[in-house]
């Protein structure tokens, strides 16, 4: 679903810039063009509005249900993804498209926040938010997870309250 409304935002981008062109031409050449113009900078993101939402509502339920299960002292989801820490219990739970796991924070060996100006377009092996490859990502017990969406402020006070946590874990930030 993610990688549907990031095509599908490239795409409103691309009519956008073509019905901005066609106005300009129809307003001085041809009227009739005016019409079609509008409609193509109008409809294409009528279509990814409501595709990203659910891009981003997806794996919601699931996070909301774990929350229940322990005693987040924060909490918060993203773009499709989310975090809890319950430094009571030295739990965080992690989630990521539906997928859901509560971890002792001892289980976290690598965090790494990768900002959406360090992130390439088109990475691959990780999609995010507007650029793929950008957010925090986790790895715990040997699984890396992506939180997408997440800007660099709030990723710092993460990273900080999970430096808190668990010292031992290695952390760094792209540039």
């Amino acid at each position: 679903m993610r990688r549907l409304a990031s095509i599908l935002l490239v795409l409103a981008v691309a009519a956008t810039t073509l019905g901005a062109g066609g106005i300009g031409f129809g307003f001085f050449e041809d009227l009739s063009l005016l019409v079609p113009s509008i409609a193509l900078m109008v409809v294409p993101w009528a279509i990814w509005v409501p595709v990203r939402r659910r891009a981003t509502a997806e794996g919601r339920a699931p996070f909301q249900a774990a929350l229940n299960t322990i005693e987040p002292e924060t909490a918060n989801w993203y773009d499709g993804s989310g975090m809890a820490l319950d430094r009571t219990h030295g739990k965080l739970l992690v989630g990521s498209r539906g997928d859901v796991a509560v971890h002792a924070v001892g289980d976290l060996t690598d965090v790494e926040f990768v900002p959406e100006s360090a992130a390439p377009l088109f990475s691959i092996g990780r999609e995010g938010s507007g650029h793929p490859g950008s957010g925090l990502f986790l790895t715990l017990g040997g699984r890396q997870w992506h939180v997408s969406g997440i800007d660099s402020e709030e990723a710092g006070l993460w990273m900080e309250a999970l430096r808190q946590v668990a010292p031992a874990a290695h952390f760094r930030q792209a540039a």
